[in-house]
């Protein structure tokens, strides 16, 4: 059953585990909890489970606190006036994201969309403050986090903004095999979640344009695309087009 609050896609719980404390030892802002308080804060979340390709929230809505993607694949991406999308940041499983709103009360500045079947943990806004007050490096632990993903950010405008789609292709190929690949008798092979409209979200293109590229590689042996895969043949060619 799903329910909508404020604009936001509310899932009640179904079958999934309840928030524990090893959940929150995953995420590195609570490293420096005890255990008792570790537990108590469990109790106080709650798990939202969602499908593949559905939406948790909206850019503009106000959300009820942040999140922590216990598994599955997220997106998240703000939408242009003419409908295209640009995708800030792909989060995996020990991500949280959703911060900004929760802590300043303000509308959501992105939407994020699952990519596939997933599990998060809500993470109260009001609640989150509370600890932070009586646990003050739970604060500066998650300034330490926003501070490498500002850094990030400031990657990704250097690279919309100087570099050629075929750089920023490559580069996203180069990195999801470096950290994601399964070496084969082949080269890497990397999942295929995202289609060709996700990848030009993602390196701030069009998909006529990605498709081409992508063509482009795999015409000079450097990537092979599958149904459900993408192989990496040669990591080493796409390094030198970075």
């Amino acid at each position: 059953m799903s329910l909508v609050n404020e604009g936001f896609a509310v899932h009640t719980a179904g079958m999934a585990a309840p928030p524990s404390v090893a959940d929150l030892r995953r995420i590195p802002y609570f490293d420096a909890l005890n255990e008792v308080t570790a537990a108590a804060f469990a109790r106080e979340l709650t798990v939202r489970e969602y499908g593949a390709r559905e939406q948790l929230f909206s850019m503009g809505d106000r959300t009820e606190g942040f999140f922590f993607l216990r598994s599955g694949k997220a997106r998240i991406f703000r939408t242009g006036p003419d409908g295209r999308e640009q995708v800030l940041r792909l989060v995996a499983p020990g991500d949280t994201f959703g911060e900004v709103p929760a802590l300043d009360g303000g509308a959501s500045p992105a939407s994020v969309e699952t990519l596939d079947a997933s599990e998060v943990i809500l993470i109260p806004a009001e609640r989150f403050t509370r600890l932070v007050l009586a646990n003050p490096a739970v604060g500066l632990s998650m300034l330490s986090r926003f501070a490498r993903r500002l850094r990030g950010f400031t990657e990704l405008v250097e690279q919309l903004s100087l570099q050629t789609v075929q750089s920023r292709l490559a580069r996203y190929l180069f990195q999801t095999a470096r950290e994601e690949g399964v070496q084969t008798p082949e080269g890497l092979v990397i999942g295929r979640e995202l289609t060709m409209q996700d990848l030009a979200a993602v390196v701030g293109s069009v998909r006529e344009v990605v498709s081409r590229t992508m063509k482009t590689f795999e015409q000079d042996g450097v990537v092979e695309v599958r149904r459900k895969e993408i192989l990496v043949r040669d990591i080493e060619a796409l390094r030198r087009l970075l």
